[in-house]
């Protein structure tokens, strides 16, 4: 008998499983694409194939759905396919979900005690030829760029040996390097962590092997020219409580966060590590250095901002706490305790930072957000609860900070920026109508988002919330 899915906020309304493959070809579009989007945006995301095992479960559970928008002449193609990983063919074939609680291998199904349970459901990223769906807990998966199709776990052929590979992969625009990291490398509950470098060709040419000062979700790590910062932040994972049952991931804020700071040209044997207080951030915008100083841009909060992940002291989730804001912190690398210092940047609380990928490991002047005002409607989309409400522009040298807000039964997914020769370029962006439960695609003057979309393109479906993407000119060998 098949399960229904629950009646609950992850898997109804805009939430609701999609569970759909599909392509739809000559989008309709409204007002003119402008001439210079020319090329593939790969989006990637959660959606659950079957009913949860054990009746409830956090978004970012869900099985890897990787779509694209393809735009040729101002016309628009899209198609939406889900990764054929190890877990997504098991679960398939008996039927019914047999994973159990959120990266916790002690609540599957006996079936799948050998069955990587990777669902690559965060990251849609491209690089030297190749289409990867990324998730931190596993390696990647390499997919046909055009039709979507699973072609397996890529290890960079046989040279990778850490079990895991990140989701916030880092493209050096001066080298064309795929600059990458991952922790519990060596397995459940380990502090192993790896750097490793990928040349502009596909090869790996580096894997570095170190230990975190305890295990934590790293979700993303900064880059610059001379330097790799690593953020151990307190939530943490606990193997004997993951085999009693309990969570992967708890936060604790009586542990201290720890910053490790990797010379980008060095041995790990250079690697220091200093402290700061509990804190968490899920996303860098950016980061560079000048000298020694360097100056890392992110979305940072009191406390981890996903309300699955419970407080290790028993106290309720607090929205407020979670509430992430785009910071600077800025210290020399060579006195980071006696140097450090952070700055709020905008006053608009969101989420997921991009910048144009020309300038990723260099200094910046432009970060593009989700922002939500607690003000205006909140409709509950993706895995934290409310969706963005507002798309936020913040020139971090002048201070300036714009925002569009659509209609209030409207929300944003994650921007993506499309750069341009002589100008700042154009946002594509994903908007959620949960009156219609309808997609459609935003395009707006990346300067000047508040002015409001050049064109839009209408879907006739709902595009359930995804996470992080990647636009690939036509022509090109390698993402941004």
């Amino acid at each position: 008998m098949t399960l229904q899915f629950p009646a609950l906020p992850n898997f109804t309304g805009y939430n609701a499983p999609m569970r759909t493959d599909c392509e739809i070809l000559d989008l309709e579009v409204t007002g003119e694409i402008p001439a210079e989007i020319e090329g593939t945006w790969y989006r990637c995301g959660p959606d659950p194939r079957f009913a949860p095992k054990l009746g409830d479960d956090i978004y970012v559970n869900g099985d890897g759905v990787v779509s694209l928008f393809r735009f040729h002449r101002g016309r628009v193609e899209f198609r939406m396919r889900h990764v054929r990983t190890e877990r997504f063919l098991a679960e398939r074939e008996a039927g019914r979900a047999l994973f159990g609680a959120y990266r916790n291998p002690f609540t599957d199904d006996p079936l799948v005690a050998t069955v990587s349970g990777s669902s690559a459901n965060t990251t849609a990223f491209f690089h030297a030829g190749r289409l990867f769906a990324l998730k931190e807990d596993g390696l990647p998966y390499e997919l046909d760029p055009d039709t979507l199709e699973t072609r397996g776990t890529w290890d960079f052929k046989g040279r990778l040996t850490s079990k895991t590979v990140t989701a916030h992969p880092k493209i050096d625009p001066a080298t064309g390097e795929w600059l990458l990291f991952g922790y519990e490398a060596g397995g459940l509950g380990s502090r192993d962590m790896v750097f490793g470098v990928v040349d502009k060709h596909g090869n790996l040419i580096r894997e570095d092997w170190f230990e975190a000062p305890y295990t934590a979700m790293q979700h993303d790590f900064a880059v610059t020219q001379d330097y790799v910062i690593f953020m151990v932040f307190p939530t943490t994972a606990d193997v004997e409580r993951m085999r009693e049952g309990g969570d992967h991931w708890v936060w604790e804020r009586d542990k201290e966060s720890w910053i490790g700071i990797l010379p980008r040209h060095g041995s790990v044997d250079q690697l220091r590590w200093f402290k700061r207080p509990a804190a968490y951030s899920f996303h860098v915008g950016n980061a560079y250095n000048e000298g020694s100083m360097v100056y890392i841009d992110l979305c940072l909060s009191h406390r981890n901002a996903f309300p699955g992940i419970p407080d290790a002291d028993g106290a309720p989730y607090n929205p407020e706490e979670a509430a992430p804001f785009l910071t600077r912190w800025s210290f020399d690398a060579q006195d980071p305790e006696q140097s450090f210092s952070s700055r709020q940047l905008s006053p608009i609380p969101g989420e997921l930072p991009r910048v144009d990928g020309r300038v990723v490991a260099a200094k910046h002047r432009v970060i593009y957000y989700g922002g939500i005002n607690p003000e205006l409607p909140l409709n509950i989309s993706g895995p934290i609860g409310p969706g963005s409400n507002l798309l936020v522009r913040v020139d971090v040298e002048s201070g300036a900070v714009s925002a569009l807000h659509l209609r209030d039964a409207d929300s944003f997914q994650e921007p993506q920026l499309v750069p341009a020769a002589d100008h700042e370029g154009y946002l594509l962006v994903v908007v959620d109508h949960h009156d219609r439960m309808l997609a459609s695609v935003a395009i707006l003057e990346a300067a000047h988002p508040e002015k409001g979309p050049v064109a839009t393109i209408k879907l006739p479906i709902r595009l359930r919330d995804a996470f992080h993407g990647c636009w690939v000119a036509s022509g090109a060998s390698n993402g941004a």
